[in-house]
């Protein structure tokens, strides 16, 4: 009797484990720390354990909120930050990697500025107010010691909305993430000049002007997968999970044109031809969040100075690294 309980037992086991989900949700924002994720649910990286994989698209911290507290995500692309307010505010969420590295340049009408201080007394579009473009832009100008009377800036609320402004020559310069940046390179090459404005210039890479304002690298860990809810305890999923997104980014970065063309199926606002421009252009190198700690503890301090509630009141503790 004993032997046949325990036969049950591991036969009970075994059945719940190998067990496929119904489906496995992942959220993201628009931008390129989503784009993997495209190609993983395209080469059925994960129909092993679940009948199927569903994307759904973020605008904002506030609709991401809203969807872990609703239980309707497992895995999200996020950036670190609001990861770190989402913890602190003890949502269950736990940072999985960083793999976006360095997205954010400035984009500028005069080839010769190249610098933050060559912007003083001109206007500078910046989209997303206090979200991660303009919270490194503050931080950096307060570590240079530029304010808002050096450099006029003006929020917009989207990165379509300054690119908008940049094509239809209302403005000179604008802070963009790509593939947003490379969208508005597109375009403006692509009309008359007597419509829109000359030539703009990728003048002033944030990464860089990061390093050399706090003398470190010209690398900025500021979006990554985290995992929430229920699927923290699925070590087996997560585990499968992180090794197809590795992987779909090695694709992703070695397809540019491939990956253009099915990032535009997920994510209407973009050409194919933008997104495969923007790959070359970003920093992307997949860490995992432990390995990432010391870089990301060293943000989290530059940002809190800043603002303690841009990272949620306090430093995340351990356990908010995978």
């Amino acid at each position: 009797m004993k032997k046949m309980l325990l036969l049950l037992s591991v036969f009970l086991t075994f059945s719940i484990a190998s067990e496929k989900l119904e489906k496995i949700v992942i959220a993201g924002p628009s931008a390129n720390v989503s784009h993997p994720i495209f190609r993983m649910i395209e080469s059925g990286a994960l129909k092993k354990y679940a009948k199927k994989i569903e994307f759904k698209l973020w605008k904002n911290p506030d609709q991401l909120r809203a969807m872990i507290i609703n239980k309707e995500v497992d895995f999200v692309a996020v950036p670190t930050n609001v990861a770190s307010i989402l913890y602190n505010k003890n949502q269950p969420i736990r940072l999985l990697n960083v793999s976006i590295w360095g997205i954010l340049h400035i984009l500028v009408r005069d080839k010769n500025i190249n610098t933050l201080e060559k912007l003083k007394g001109k206007s500078l579009l910046v989209p997303w107010r206090g979200d991660m473009p303009d919270i490194v832009l503050q931080a950096i100008m307060k570590q240079k010691k530029l304010s808002s009377k050096d450099i006029h800036l003006i929020y917009v609320s989207n990165p379509m909305d300054a690119a908008s402004q940049l094509i239809m020559r209302r403005q000179d310069n604008a802070l963009l993430p790509e593939p947003a940046t490379s969208m508005v390179l597109r375009k403006t090459h692509s009309f008359p000049i007597s419509i829109v404005a000359p030539e703009l210039y990728r003048g002033i890479d944030l990464q860089q002007e990061w390093a050399k304002a706090f003398h470190t690298k010209p690398k900025i860990p500021q979006a990554g997968m985290a995992v929430v809810g229920k699927m923290r305890e699925n070590k087996k999923i997560v585990e499968a999970f992180e090794k197809a997104y590795i992987e779909a980014m090695q694709w992703y970065k070695s397809h540019p044109k491939e990956a253009g063309k099915l990032v535009v199926k997920y994510v209407k606002m973009f050409t194919p031809e933008a997104v495969a421009d923007s790959i070359s252009h970003v920093k992307m190198e997949v860490v995992k969040a432990k390995e990432a700690k010391k870089d990301i503890e060293f943000f989290f301090e530059k940002l809190k100075e800043q603002s303690p509630k841009i990272i949620g009141g306090k430093l995340p503790d351990e356990e908010f690294y995978y």
